[in-house]
């Protein structure tokens, strides 16, 4: 299966290639190594309390503060190499550093969002099939997380891993129905909306506390369903519809 995003949502290096072997980059992982040195060093002095005071005669309170004080010195390095190479300072995580550090683009996983387990369970289809983020159909309000579009027909998925008697929880089903026919409008062939639970109890609870009007499934039956579609779909009538599921995509940036 090929994964398809738009520009917006292609995951970027938050540090240019070109810009590596800049000064303001070397400051900013000297302000990560820093950092880092000084929370271990903090930590370290914590457990090691009496063997510092008894080998070196200061009060380990002392050390720690000093190691703070490096690890403060090491984050302001960090923030001005950031600010002059454009890398947001807000969202900071361990994840983010690591790709800064690895040369890695940076695609944090988004709250709520599940399509990195979803493609995860279809990637071994072949590359008839693709998977589209972020869809939104003309005139329509509700944003499609996922459309699937292959040899075996259109799908839209909504994965949800959140308890539906949950008094916060909210049945994305009518919305979906609703938007799967505006996107069938729009392409010119059914479209089929599936909600996907992470399990199959929470599949049953939904089946109990709501009319369904969806197609429901838990994430272990989708590589299945999916790869026993085949035959509806010609490769002319997938590359037009390819390029107009591309088109209705509404991206936002990774993280």
């Amino acid at each position: 299966m090929r994964f398809v995003r738009n520009e917006i949502q292609t995951p970027k290096l938050l540090v240019a290639q070109d810009k590596r072997r800049s000064l303001f980059f070397f400051l900013m992982v000297a302000g990560i190594i820093i950092l880092v040195m000084g929370f271990l060093a903090f930590f370290v002095t914590f457990h090691y309390q009496n063997l510092v005071e008894e080998r070196w005669g200061v009060p380990y309170r002392r050390v720690q503060t000093y190691a703070l004080a490096i690890g403060g010195a090491g984050i302001i390095l960090y923030m001005i190499g950031a600010l002059v190479l454009g890398v947001p300072l807000r969202k900071t995580t361990y994840y983010k550093l690591q790709t800064i550090v690895k040369n890695e683009p940076f695609d944090p996983p988004r709250k709520g969002d599940f399509t990195k387990p979803v493609y995860a369970r279809l990637r071994d289809l072949d590359d008839e099939w693709a998977l589209f983020t972020e869809v939104n159909p003309p005139d329509a309000d509700f944003i499609i997380p996922q459309v699937i579009t292959g040899p075996g027909g259109v799908f839209t998925t909504y994965p949800i891993n959140m308890n539906p008697q949950r008094r916060i929880f909210e049945d994305p089903g009518p919305e979906m129905e609703k938007a799967s026919r505006k996107l069938g409008s729009a392409l010119d062939t059914q479209v089929l909306p599936i909600i996907v639970f992470a399990t199959q109890k929470l599949v049953q609870l939904y089946k109990e506390n709501f009319k369904t009007r969806t197609r429901v499934m838990h994430i272990r039956e989708i590589f299945d369903y999916f790869d026993e579609r085949k035959g509806k779909l010609s490769e002319k009538q997938r590359k037009e519809i390819e390029a107009k599921v591309f088109d209705f995509i509404k991206g936002t940036p990774p993280g």
